[in-house]
Formats: structure tokens, C-alpha cells, sequence
């Protein structure tokens, strides 16, 4: 920035047969000269501190002595054009990179699970490089987009912190299905009515297509199979998913106390106290030498904070629905997910929020029915 550094700088130059020369070879090197005056015994005029190193340069040519004398002190801001771009790229630039999302994070214990998330958010999501905000989907679809890729998560939470967004997927817990298994071979047949959407078996005859509305007791896979002019009883394994919808009903207090995850922090604990309670949930731990481990102990902690949430009908989507899916889904069998919702109405009392909210759930819907029951 030397070379734009317009502060005025007063030079002061001995009066003799060269001094004139000097100035001339200055004029002709474009170094812009102003507020000449001539003295008895010096020559004062004022030029740009970017020129000071011309006057250098050749006053050893001219054998003349010079003197310098700064006009204006250094300081940060200068009362330049520069100054003034400078200003405003300090400002715009943090509203232009506040637009973005620079940063998508996944976090999960499980190392295959991370990995897959982290596919669908490059891939289907297409949040691998910076991102408009107004190009990012919703929170709903973000969270639709995983879960449909992979059935085994029972919920993925979404936090945003400035430009920068946290996906941490949980998978759902793992279910007992031996009350749905049937010594034998069985037919699979409709638990629920619903329109079918898509197959996942492994033996057994399709009786249905896809996009087909079934009812309840109606058979989906037969596990008798025709063999030229024989019948085979092979069974029906697999899952068969469909659309329904789903009402229900809510009733919470306008204001909520939530306990949500703050921060991941390094911490150092000293054994002196054995009673004291561990705050946080403790997920990593460092191996230190065994006489150190009695003294001192070296973990990751993730921190927990509580805040206090009122509902108004302005976050009616953004908060309620979320919690709601959730409540669904941990009732619901494993790989169902949600994939619309429409609210029914929703009225608020002093101090609760009720209404209804129909979601179209997807859901494997076959159970099995014994074969020797049914042929």
C-alpha cells in the first residue's frame, strides 16, 4: 500500500545552484509538487509520502541536503479513497459471507454411519462447497432426505450455529421382532391399509404392484410359488413399505423448559473428590499411565444446556412439528419416516398449545400369517 500513500510530507532543500535542477528532475520523474516557498537559505514545497524515496534517490545526484518533515502522524484510518474501500469491504464482506452456509459437520460415534450421512449431504443434499442460505433446504427436508436413504436412523437432529450447520443422526434402537415370527413358512400380509411404495424381500411372490392401495389382511407376498404346473411352499421373508396417513393431537404448555446439547470440551478432572458427579455425558477418554490415572483423569464431555422456549404460531413449524416427528417415530417400528405433514388447526389457551396434525407415514407394513392358516 506504499505506492498509494498520498499523506503530505514537507521537504526542506538548501538554496544553491542545484536546487533548481532537483525540483525540475522531480517534475519530470511526475512526482507532483505543491505550496513552493522560497526562503533566504532553503526551498519548501510539499509532496506525497510515495514519492519520498524519488527525493532520495536523486538528491545524491544533486548533492543537495534535504530534510523531511512528516505532516500528518501514521495512523490506521486515513482520509483517502482507500481508506473509504477499504471501510466498506470491512463491512460488506461479512454480510456477503453471512448468506452462506461455509461449514456442514456430521457427528456420530459410529464411524459408518458418519461416512454415510456425509455421502447423502455431498451427493443428495449438494452441501459439499459453500452454499446460498436461500438454496439450502429446510430443516424437514434435510432430515426427510437422510432418513430415506437410511432406514436404520430414528431421528437426525440439525443445529445451526452462524454459517455453519451440525447434522448428528441417531439411530433408532434395536427392537425384539420375535413377536412377528412364525415357526413355519409364512404369507406377508397387510397390517395396515396404506398404498404401497416399495419391496424389500427376499423370497416369496409379489401379489401387489407398487402405487397399489391395500387393506388391512390383504396378502403382499405369497410365500407359495408356481413352478411350471406345481406349487411351492418357499415363505415370504422381507419388508414391504407404504404410504398412510396419520392424525394426531397435541397438547403442550406455551412455555417449555429443553435441555440441548451446548459443546464438545477437553476437560481435566482431579481425583481428590470420589463423590463428585460427573456433569455432562463423558464420551472420550485419554489413556494415561496407571500411577497418573489415580490423580488426574483427561476426558471429551458433551455439554448440556437448559433454556426456556415459548411457542407462537410463528414457530408453530420450526418447533412443534420436530418434536412431534420424534414422539411418532420412537413409536412407530424402525425405518418408518415422515414424509409430509399437514396441520389440521391449532388454538392457544393461556397457557397451553393444542391442536391436530395429519402425517403421511411410511412404513413396512407386513406381518407374517402362517401358511397352513391360509392354503
Amino acid at each position: 500500500m506504499k505506492k498509494f500513500d498520498n499523506r503530505p510530507v514537507e521537504i526542506r532543500i538548501t538554496r544553491n545552484n542545484a536546487a533548481h535542477a532537483f525540483i525540475q528532475n522531480l517534475h519530470s520523474k511526475g512526482v507532483k509538487i505543491k505550496n513552493v516557498t522560497h526562503l533566504d537559505n532553503e526551498i519548501r514545497f510539499e509532496i506525497t509520502r510515495k514519492d519520498i524515496n524519488i527525493v532520495r534517490t536523486i538528491r545524491k545526484k544533486y548533492r543537495v541536503k534535504v530534510k523531511i518533515q512528516y505532516l500528518q502522524v501514521s495512523r490506521i484510518f486515513q482520509k483517502n479513497s482507500w481508506t473509504a474501500i477499504g471501510l466498506l469491504l470491512l463491512i460488506c464482506i461479512p454480510i456477503v459471507a453471512s448468506q452462506f452456509v461455509w461449514k456442514v459437520e456430521v457427528q456420530s460415534d459410529i464411524p459408518e454411519v458418519r461416512v454415510a450421512v456425509e455421502k447423502i449431504v455431498n451427493e443428495k443434499l449438494s452441501l459439499a462447497k459453500p452454499t446460498l442460505r436461500g438454496k439450502v433446504e429446510s430443516d424437514f427436508e434435510i432430515r426427510q432426505t437422510i432418513m430415506e436413504e437410511l432406514r436404520d436412523l430414528s431421528w437426525v437432529h440439525i443445529l445451526k450455529t452462524g454459517s455453519s450447520m451440525t447434522i448428528v443422526p441417531q439411530l433408532a434402537p434395536i427392537t425384539d421382532n420375535r413377536d412377528n415370527i412364525n415357526e413355519g413358512k409364512n404369507h406377508l400380509i397387510a397390517a395396515k391399509s396404506g398404498v404401497i411404495t416399495h419391496f424389500e424381500i427376499s423370497s416369496g411372490e409379489r401379489r401387489v404392484l407398487p402405487n397399489t392401495t391395500v387393506y388391512k389382511g390383504d396378502t403382499l407376498v405369497s410365500g407359495v410359488i408356481s413352478v411350471g404346473d406345481k406349487s411351492v411352499v418357499v415363505g415370504a421373508s422381507g419388508e414391504v413399505y407404504a404410504d398412510y396417513w396419520l392424525e394426531t393431537e397435541f397438547s403442550i404448555p406455551k412455555e417449555l423448559q429443553l435441555i440441548s446439547a451446548s459443546s464438545r470440551e477437553w476437560t481435566i478432572d482431579f481425583k481428590m473428590n470420589n463423590d463428585k458427579k460427573e456433569q455432562g455425558k463423558s464420551f472420550q477418554k485419554i489413556d494415561l499411565p496407571e500411577w497418573l490415572s489415580k490423580f488426574i483423569e483427561i476426558k471429551r464431555t458433551q455439554k448440556y444446556i437448559t433454556v426456556t422456549e415459548e411457542i407462537t404460531e410463528e414457530r408453530i413449524e420450526s418447533f412443534i412439528l420436530p418434536l412431534l416427528h420424534e414422539k411418532i417415530l420412537k413409536s412407530l417400528p424402525p425405518k418408518t419416516i415422515i414424509k409430509k405433514e399437514n396441520i389440521l388447526h391449532v388454538t392457544f389457551d393461556d397457557d397451553k398449545v393444542k391442536g391436530k396434525v395429519l402425517f403421511l407415514v411410511n412404513e413396512n407394513i407386513a406381518e407374517n400369517y402362517p401358511i397352513d392358516q391360509g392354503d
